[in-house]
């Protein structure tokens, strides 16, 4: 028996060290076992994962491999080039989420003319032209920022790559093929696309073309792909995943219940079975909460619940810690990096792009609604003809009790530098005021046709030097005892007229910083020369305003501006108009004013300085006091001895994001002595 001991012993020893070498090539660096966290699918829900990641990070579990799906394939790819918890964390609180799934592009990194239908319309979809390509097929959205934003917080690993090999942490995600409606795994090549393969809502984003394969949103096959960790040599596998109650009468009438649906893993079966890979599963409630919650509170009451979920389970984490090999000391390698911003983000990508799209159609909608226009749509069209000299024909139509077409043809000989004709009418019906007091009432045919002899529109800047006529055409006016106008029923003159502007804010309507300003100089005649028989009238605008931030949530806003016509004889229809919401609502000259609310006839030299206090309270909530001084005189001299002006108004807005600001508006001036309330839903077109 002691012989026998004996030769079992040395066996033992002889084969311990060539079991234990084997054993230790192939793991981790250290003698460990492989530990791999999968994530799960889930939109909004994903933010579970970066409270689950902050609880694995503190108890110092090895996490050697990363695989997830949709949200959780971005907080995967996030954790696997080394950002930790806490970096991801402020990405989720920072991230303009209704932006990021968009495809507007930054202000700064478009043309004036660009910017402005950008900040008009809702949505806009492209048609190709005859052989031309379908330049955003299957798919509503391109997903353009989603590849914008995470290629800049991915830079260092844009190039095409060996997932398994070249990252800090292996990291892998899960896509489904249409071609052959089958699962992909993800482990080579653009971290950026495959992550923006793993996210694509079928029928919502453009599909992701990779060589054959038609590639979309992996939680359509593999929500929770513990089975992909294992096949690629994971020892340990952590799983997260939300657990949520799905109600048996549901009528999933949103498309957010849909996606959830889709998404769920409590009613997915192959979520369910791939539980079984697990070593430790860790199901985060969610209850309250669906695939769409990206507001701050959410996101932020999410990862809490995530941390809370994981730090419940933190005995069997340790357990699972000293079964991997890890030194109790052990600490999550990550790479400390500096989280930008969007706004920082626009600025390290600041350049101009080209959005032509040559042979193709671009339609774009708008919609809208205040308490005085009621509601109104705008229909555009662009038709990109390209060629060797750029040309585009554009339509424009706006239905409402403002309703106009517009036509317009451009070439452009070079780049940036345009030449073109365009026609435009307008069917208004108008309330006119004095004092405070409506006055009158009337329908209005305003056309306008307008040759562009030259134009330079570029990024920040844009000038213009053009003939143009227009004429008015009065009917059905109702005037009361407060009118002290007399308005001609037929007017109308040709103009030269030169328009310069520039702009880097870095938002329309919550602006956070940047200058805007403009001056336009025109000339009027009715023959080209003379106007009744003498020299023409000359009309002088300029304005100007700037955003300064005083802390990151309160901003201020200068602005200073001028409309001056000088000369004889000078027509109503050319006075200034001042008040109302926006540059040119109801007349093109018309200039805004704060605390006047509606607009009115004022002299013909005009000038005011106004002060915008912006605050945003939380998220997406804004509150914004605005006071004005005003001077008006038909004497440039005798601009000052009058009485001053004063208007105050005080606002609050939602920002939607793409549908535009939803608030009102509450104004009052020593001018007409009334409160004015104003509702104003959309953007302002």
């Amino acid at each position: 028996m002691i012989k026998k001991a004996i030769i079992l012993v040395l066996a033992w020893l002889i084969v311990l060290p060539v079991a234990a070498q084997q054993t230790t090539d192939s793991l981790p660096s250290g003698g460990r076992k492989k530990v791999a966290v999968v994530l799960s699918g889930g939109g909004a829900l994903g933010a579970i994962h970066v409270g689950a990641l902050k609880v694995i990070e503190e108890a110092g579990i090895p996490v050697d491999m990363v695989v997830g799906t949709s949200m959780g394939s971005i907080v995967g790819a996030l954790y696997s080039v080394g950002y930790n918890s806490d970096d991801i964390a402020k990405m989720f609180r920072t991230m303009d989420w209704v932006e990021l799934f968009l495809d507007r592009n930054a202000q700064n990194r478009l043309t004036l003319s660009e910017r402005d239908e950008q900040n008009t319309y809702i949505y806009e979809r492209d048609f190709y032209v005859g052989d031309s390509q379908d330049p955003r097929p299957g798919g509503v959205i391109r997903g353009t920022n989603v590849e914008r934003v995470f290629g800049h917080y991915l830079k260092d690993y844009a190039d095409s790559i060996n997932f398994l090999r070249d990252l800090p942490r292996q990291f892998a995600c899960v896509a489904t093929d249409l071609v052959d409606d089958d699962q992909v795994v993800l482990t080579h090549g653009s971290i950026v696309r495959s992550i923006r393969s793993s996210m694509s809502i079928p029928g919502v984003f453009t599909p992701v073309r990779l060589g054959d394969m038609v590639l979309v949103d992996g939680g359509a096959k593999n929500n929770f792909p513990a089975d992909v960790a294992r096949e690629l040599g994971a020892d340990i596998v952590i799983g997260v995943k939300f657990d949520g109650v799905i109600n048996p009468n549901k009528q999933f009438r949103s498309l957010m219940d849909v996606m959830e649906r889709s998404a769920g893993s409590d009613v997915s079966r192959r979520s369910k079975e791939n539980e079984k890979y697990c070593d430790l599963l860790i199901k985060v409630p969610v209850t309250g909460y669906s695939s769409g919650s990206f507001t701050r509170k959410a996101l932020d009451s999410l990862m809490q619940r995530g941390e809370d979920a994981t730090r419940a389970k933190l005995d069997s984490l340790m357990l699972l810690k000293a079964q991997s090999g890890a030194d109790y000391k052990y600490k999550n390698l990550t790479h400390p990096r500096e989280i930008t911003s969007l706004v920082d983000i626009e600025d390290d990508e600041r350049g101009l792009l080209d959005l032509r799209k040559n042979s193709t159609v671009v339609a774009s909608i708008g919609a809208r609604y205040d308490n005085e226009d009621i509601v109104a749509f705008q229909l555009n069209g662009h038709y990109y003809m390209g060629g060797k000299v750029n040309k585009d024909l554009d339509l424009t139509l706006r239905l409402g009790l403002r309703s106009m077409l517009r036509l317009g043809f451009d070439m452009e000989p070079w780049k940036f530098k345009k030449m073109g004709l365009g026609y435009e009418i307008w069917y208004k019906y108008n309330d006119l005021y004095t004092r405070g007091h409506r006055s009158a009432n009337m329908s209005v045919i305003y056309q306008k046709a307008n040759v562009k002899l030259f134009s330079l529109d570029a990024m920040n800047f844009d000038c213009e030097l053009g003939v143009g006529w227009e004429h008015y055409h009065f009917f059905k006016g109702l005037w009361n005892e407060y009118n002290e106008m007399t308005i001609n029923k037929d007017e109308h003159y040709f103009n030269y007229h030169l328009r310069l502007r520039y702009n880097n804010e870095d938002n329309r309507y919550f602006t956070h910083r940047g200058m805007r300003t403009e001056a336009q100089l025109g000339y009027y005649t009715d023959n080209f020369a003379q106007w009744k028989g003498h020299s023409g009238f000359t009309s002088l605008m300029a304005m100007w305003q700037m955003t300064f931030a005083i802390t990151p949530n309160t901003h201020i806003r200068p602005r200073l501006q001028t409309r001056m016509v000088f000369g004889d004889d000078i027509p109503v229809t050319a006075f200034n108009v001042i008040g109302g919401p926006t540059y040119g609502k109801y007349f093109p000259q018309q200039l805004p004013l704060e605390g006047f609310g509606h607009s009115e006839f004022f002299d013909s030299k005009f000038v005011s300085a106004s002060l915008r206090v912006q605050q945003r309270i939380i998220g997406r909530h804004y509150a914004m006091l605005d006071a004005s001084v005003a001077e008006h005189n038909d004497k440039l001299g005798d601009i000052f001895d009058r009485k001053p002006i004063w208007g105050a108004q005080l606002s609050y807005f939602y920002n939607t994001g793409f549908v535009g600001p939803l608030g009102c508006s509450l104004g009052w001036s020593s001018h007409t002595h009334r409160v004015h309330f104003y509702v104003s839903l959309g953007l302002e077109f």
